[in-house]
């Protein structure tokens, strides 16, 4: 198995705030996580958001990383701190593929232009800001250049945050066009490598599906679903330090080899390396227990004879797939398809 990391840089508030409010304190923590990577070799992806860039002291720290080739650098959009500002201050208007697409294609371009002008890189990966990825921004991404994205969270939907439906997303790379962002196409021009969620026990595709039906079902229904979550059987897991145990994270590793699929991709926040930035690391005890987390999770990589790779990387590996060669379609032990579908409705 591969993984790669793929880390969101942002500032220090968690949550929509005006752009003036903005500060990237955590980012001064930054080497310490670059350091711990390069233990294990690991070149990392972080990606940016436009606060980060307009930070002098933490365009230094990303531009000694990336100079020294010890990262990556991509985008990652927050809508409501990246000019210009020509949208209301709300929930819906926090996904930006809810903004206008002309509005929407603004707001990257500031951002790409942030990264190329600072960080003397072009940007070719992407990570929509709350997860809120579609067909608009994904043109213009490919306008731009960006030809890897990483927005999409398999069995998981945004629709109760005004975001798009990942229920039916498997946690499979995929090469993908614009108009049809779902759904798998060889010849795409874009490669999707969403963040690895599944589920602990049985068949993901089965899981979801119950899950699915149970979440849309009466209360005392939901009840059995979250029951069901905490004795394992639809057990959801993210492959994050901040939200599992390393153990659990090394059950989800096994069953996502068990079921054929070949690539982990690691998420995380740069806030849960300063105590108090977001819900999941607010006290020392729990920032230390984040790093901690990472750190032996690493380790059982590394024993176990997971290889680390690049982002970028993937890129080559898949564009065989626009040549007519084997599809990026895995199929597991017990025959699960590992491929993205296209959600309901």
């Amino acid at each position: 198995m591969q993984l790669v990391i793929t880390v969101d840089v942002e500032e220090d508030q968690w949550g929509m705030r005006k752009s003036r409010h903005s500060t990237t304190d955590n980012i001064r923590q930054l080497p310490l996580l670059t350091n711990l990577f390069q233990e294990f070799n690991i070149v990392p992806t972080y990606l940016v958001t436009f606060p980060v860039m307009s930070d002098d002291g933490a365009v230094g720290i990303l531009r000694h990383a990336y100079d020294s080739g010890r990262c990556e650098i991509g985008m990652h959009c927050h809508s409501w701190t990246t000019p210009p500002f020509e949208e209301s201050l709300t929930r819906p208007h926090s996904m930006l593929c809810n903004l206008e697409p002309a509005l929407q294609q603004r707001k990257l371009i500031r951002l790409y232009d942030a990264v190329t002008t600072r960080v003397r890189t072009r940007p070719i990966a992407y990570r929509a800001g709350r997860w809120g990825y579609g067909r608009d921004t994904a043109h213009a991404l490919l306008n731009l250049g960006c030809r890897i994205d990483s927005s999409l969270t398999p069995y998981t939907s945004w629709t109760h945050s005004y975001g798009p439906d990942y229920s039916c997303v498997a946690p499979q790379p995929y090469r993908f066009t614009p108009n049809h962002i779902f759904s798998p196409d060889p010849i795409g021009p874009l490669l999707e490598v969403p963040a690895t969620i599944g589920f602990l026990r049985g068949r993901f595709d089965t899981c979801a599906l119950l899950a699915k039906r149970l979440a849309a079902s009466p209360l005392q229904r939901w009840r059995l679903q979250a029951l069901l979550g905490r004795l394992g059987i639809l057990r959801k897991v993210w492959l994050s330090p901040e939200q599992e145990t390393t153990a659990r994270m090394i059950q989800l590793v096994k069953q996502m080899e068990w079921h054929g699929y070949g690539l982990l991709n690691l998420v995380f926040h740069s806030s849960s390396l300063l105590a108090g930035c977001n819900p999941f690391v607010r006290t020392i005890d729990q920032q230390q227990t984040f790093l901690l987390r990472l750190r032996r999770f690493l380790e059982f990589c590394s024993r176990t004879g997971i290889t680390f790779e690049r982002l970028s990387s993937l890129e080559t590996r898949f564009i065989e797939n626009r040549e007519g060669r084997p599809s990026t379609v895995v199929r597991g032990k017990r025959g699960e398809v590992g491929e993205a579908r296209r959600p309901n409705g």
